[in-house]
């Protein structure tokens, strides 16, 4: 990810650079902003799982899921669901669904909706469960100045002690509660509302900068 950063550096040389993440891209956002600080103007952490996710409510009750056979065998499944129903009647399942809007029901039916695609999925989440432990208090001690970080009010992935905990290591940065009721998973329903709500985020910091 490092990498990927230095070259994005390399084309936009003398330029300031802002970092937008979300959920678990959080912690790869702060990966960046340990290792490039001096490049990193700002960063906005939306949700960020950045500690111990495996011991969130939602981390504990995938826990099962996300095991090698357990996975596999989900994979299966999906790949079985696509061989007996007509995609018709798929989409229309999904559409059934409350956290999925029209649009997003198609693209996660036609492009996710498949074995081998779940399987990466939830051996990714795995692997993330493994390598997000203890907060890194002193970074954000150290670089919070960088950090502009929005919390949910009921978000099973980044419970409401984070946000606390967060407001009382970061005091230098901008730790902010949602009062929107977006969910953690904005991106399948809410991301109009999102984007306004990042808009605004990110002509207050621009203004400050100009300022």
């Amino acid at each position: 990810m490092v990498c990927v950063f230095d070259k994005v550096c390399e084309e936009y040389e003398g330029k300031k650079v802002f970092l937008c993440a979300h959920s678990v891209g959080c912690y790869f956002a702060q990966q960046i902003c340990e290792q490039r600080e001096e490049r990193v103007q700002r960063v906005f952490s939306l949700f960020p799982a950045i500690e111990s996710i495996g011991l969130t409510p939602r981390g504990r009750q995938l826990w099962l899921m996300f095991q090698p056979g357990v996975r596999h065998t989900v994979a299966a499944v999906v790949d079985m669901i696509r061989w007996i129903f007509p995609i018709r009647v798929i989409h229309k399942m999904a559409n059934l669904s409350q956290n999925l809007n029209a649009d997003n029901s198609h693209l996660v039916v036609d492009k996710m909706l498949h074995g081998s695609c779940v399987n990466s999925v939830l051996s990714m989440a795995a692997d993330e469960i493994r390598k997000i432990g203890t907060l890194n208090e002193d970074f954000y001690k150290q670089w919070g100045h960088k950090f502009v970080m929005y919390y949910g009010r009921n978000d099973n992935w980044v419970p409401i002690e984070c946000f606390k905990k967060m407001k009382r290591v970061n005091t230098g940065g901008k730790v902010v509660l949602c009062e929107n009721n977006i969910s953690h998973a904005f991106v399948t329903s809410q991301s109009e509302e999102m984007a306004l709500v990042m808009t605004e985020m990110l002509k207050d910091e621009l203004h400050c900068e100009l300022g």
